[in-house]
């Protein structure tokens, strides 16, 4: 007899439920690429790719009751785009409040992908303490998701570094007070076109799609290019398979 704490209590990833499950959370995250039919297929295209990696990959559905693995996973990603999808999108939708979408990315957390370990996310998440903190100081009883990533980013010189950054869909605060508790200070050096914060209004339609790109766990090198006004730009790629390990090992 299986033991009480090993028992599967996940009984989505049972084949007559998958089509159901994915047509339930499309409804929810419409921009999402989620498909329960192709996540298995998925995941073993993944391991093929990291191969040096295998112990951050779920190799069944149900272990993901008993245990965790890297971002890399893509049981993971199902596991939590559901959880965000049914218990917490509808605590968002059924509140009074207005929400933001808060983008931070500090340049100085930048880092060469061979510095990169856990470690690297100490910053943004200080930052994100402290702003939360200011928040509560003044009053505000904030509710907020933080999801911390990790991209690549190559510039015009050829230069390649990760760049932690965080996205925060917050709400119950002002967009003045969020100004003020995410401000960044910048050396003179380094400002310039780049705003290290970005705070945009979200609407209530709009919460599940914002869940859902906060929840992506899709690792993406941007690469600066000149556009055809003769201004800087950035496109996304995916990321490279030696890049790959190192981001989603680290999250």
């Amino acid at each position: 007899m299986t033991a009480p704490k090993r028992q599967s209590n996940i009984r989505w990833w049972t084949l007559e439920k998958r089509h159901r499950l994915t047509e339930a959370l499309l409804k929810r995250f419409p921009k999402s690429d989620f498909n329960a039919n192709r996540i298995s297929s998925e995941q073993f295209r993944r391991i093929a790719l990291l191969q040096s990696c295998k112990a951050a990959f779920h190799q069944t559905w149900p272990s993901l009751d008993w245990s965790r693995r890297s971002a890399a996973c893509r049981f993971e990603w199902a596991r939590l785009q559901l959880f965000m999808a049914s218990a917490v999108l509808p605590i968002l939708q059924h509140s009074k409040i207005h929400f933001f979408h808060v983008i931070l990315a500090d340049k100085r957390w930048r880092i060469p992908p061979s510095s990169a370990t856990r470690q690297c996310f100490d910053p943004p998440r200080r930052k994100v303490r402290a702003a939360i903190q200011k928040l509560r100081d003044e009053g505000y009883a904030p509710i907020f998701v933080a999801a911390y990533e990790m991209s690549g980013d190559r510039d015009l010189r050829g230069i390649y570094a990760f760049e932690p950054h965080v996205h925060l869909l917050i709400g119950g605060v002002l967009k003045t007070a969020l100004k003020s508790a995410f401000r960044v200070r910048l050396p003179s050096s380094m400002r310039g076109r780049d705003k290290p914060v970005k705070i945009l209004p979200a609407l209530k339609f709009e919460l599940g799609n914002l869940l859902g790109y906060l929840t992506k766990m899709k690792a993406q090198d941007r690469v600066q290019y000149i556009g055809s006004n003769g201004r800087p730009n950035r496109s996304s790629n995916r990321m490279p398979a030696a890049e790959l390990i190192v981001s989603t090992g680290v999250v």
